[in-house]
Parts: C-alpha cells; sequence; structure tokens
C-alpha cells in the first residue's frame, strides 16, 4: 500500500476519533431531555415528553429562549456590519496599519470570558448603570466581531479590487461600488459570519451571568442556575435546544463556506 494512502486513511481516522471526543459529550445530553426519571441520570430508564412538556409550558424558560434568541440577533446585526467594514479597511490598508489593528481587534478572542465578564462588572458598579440585555448585547458584539472579521477578511482575500477601480472610474461613487459589487461577491463569507456571531451569543453564558445576573438571565445563564441550586430534569431539555440550535447554524455556515470556496476557485 503506498505510503501517502496509508497517511490519507491515518488522517481520516485520527479526524474521526477527534471529531467523537468533541461531538459525543454534547450529543449524550439529548436522550436525557426525553428521560422519564425524575433524576439526571444516564442512560435513561425510559423515553418520556413530560420534560419537553414542562420545558416549553414553563414561562421562566421560555422567557429565556426568546432573550437568548434576540440578544443573538441583535448581536449579529450589529458585529457583522461593523466587522465587515473593519476588515474592508484592514485588506485595503497598508500591511503596516494591518499589522497594528489586526492584534487589537482579535484581543477579544484571547482574552479568557470570564475576565471580560468580571471587568465589565465592574465598569457598571463604577459607572453606576443598570445591567441588563443591552449590555449583554454590548458584550457579545465585543466577541462576535473578531469571528466576524476573521471570517470576511478570508473572501475579501480572493476579491479582485480592480473591480472596483473600474466601478469608480465609471462615476460610481465608494459606497456604491461597495454595495454594489464588494457585497455580493462576499456574501457566502458574510453570510457565515452571520452565523457564527449567532452562535458565538447563543452559547455564551458568562457575560450575560456577571451583566444581567438572574434578573434577565438568557437561556445559559437559566440552565447554569438551576444546576446550581437544584438538579431540574428540564435542563437537559434547555442543553437540547442549544445543541441543536448550534448544530444548525455550524451546517449552514459550513455550506456557506463551502459556497464561498467555490466562487473564488477559477
Amino acid at each position: 500500500m503506498p505510503q501517502s494512502r496509508i497517511t490519507r486513511i491515518l488522517g481520516v481516522i485520527l479526524s474521526v476519533i477527534l471529531a467523537a471526543y468533541l461531538v459525543l459529550p454534547a450529543l449524550a445530553v439529548i436522550p436525557m431531555a426525553f428521560s422519564s426519571s425524575m433524576f439526571l441520570e444516564f442512560p435513561p430508564p425510559g423515553f418520556s415528553m413530560q420534560w419537553v412538556e414542562r420545558f416549553f409550558s414553563d414561562s421562566a424558560w421560555t422567557s429565556a429562549l426568546v432573550r437568548s434568541l434576540v440578544v443573538a440577533a441583535c448581536t449579529a446585526l450589529i458585529a457583522v456590519p461593523l466587522g465587515t467594514l473593519a476588515s474592508y479597511a484592514m485588506v485595503r490598508a497598508n500591511s503596516r496599519t494591518a499589522r497594528l489593528t489586526d492584534p487589537i481587534i482579535m484581543m477579544p478572542m484571547m482574552v479568557p470570558v470570564v475576565i471580560s465578564g468580571f471587568a465589565l462588572y465592574l465598569l457598571v458598579l463604577m459607572l453606576r448603570i443598570q445591567g441588563g440585555l443591552p449590555l449583554v448585547v454590548l458584550a457579545h458584539v465585543g466577541l462576535a466581531i473578531p469571528f466576524v472579521v476573521t471570517t470576511v477578511t478570508a473572501s475579501l482575500r480572493t476579491f479582485d479590487f480592480k473591480l472596483v477601480q473600474a466601478a469608480r472610474v465609471h462615476g460610481a461613487s465608494a459606497f456604491r461600488a461597495f454595495m454594489g459589487i464588494v457585497i455580493p461577491v462576499i456574501m457566502p463569507g458574510i453570510g457565515a459570519a452571520t452565523l457564527l456571531s449567532l452562535m458565538v451569543s447563543l452559547d455564551e453564558p458568562v457575560i450575560a451571568m456577571f451583566v444581567a445576573g438572574d434578573r434577565e438571565p438568557t437561556l445559559p445563564v437559566k440552565m447554569f442556575a438551576s444546576i446550581t441550586y437544584e438538579l431540574n430534569p428540564v435542563v437537559p431539555v434547555a442543553a437540547t435546544v442549544l445543541t441543536v440550535a448550534t448544530f444548525l447554524l455550524l451546517g449552514l455556515s459550513l455550506a456557506l463556506n463551502a459556497v464561498a470556496k467555490r466562487r473564488a476557485t477559477p
């Protein structure tokens, strides 16, 4: 057997093992959402829809789910335009400027989230302002922008900026050239960045806990509180909702990235 084929086979095997290691713990919670037991146990002793019904009939849980969806949507609506403009400016700027701004924009990815959350909590206390969902949205925007910049920049690297120059020569303004030429071409990358922003916001409990607390909890915060103070069997249902939403968004993001690569291939 050729050595290159053996290397490919080993690579596939290692990829499957790594994927199983990362995914299976998240998937293990799904059967527990349909357990007939009053306690959190795996494997479940029987099948029941009681905890799913309780989740969707309890206003505390459904309100937390709605808050998470609203925060995620607002995060994407703010982070994607800002991140796209920042990415465009960095690609068009000279390399020295990009080297200076890139680490600053990527800093939220490098700083532990618990430190960012605690810093925001101290800021709220010092400014004596009311914490709530608007601050959670702003904090999530800061977390999402690096993902937007990374994704959109990858699309812009393959974009031919001579098209913009040609449009400007024929009388188009900079804004019209950007909206009419650049945005349609990099739209798959923008779509993937939007989905990543939604994922970042939906799966983030730490900053929301520091800023919003128990007054307006998002779904991850509500889950954490339920696990801390009681072993609530409804928690696996909430975890299943977030897991399914995350995998759907991840699948859409991968599909959009594939479309973007096919467009970039001559």
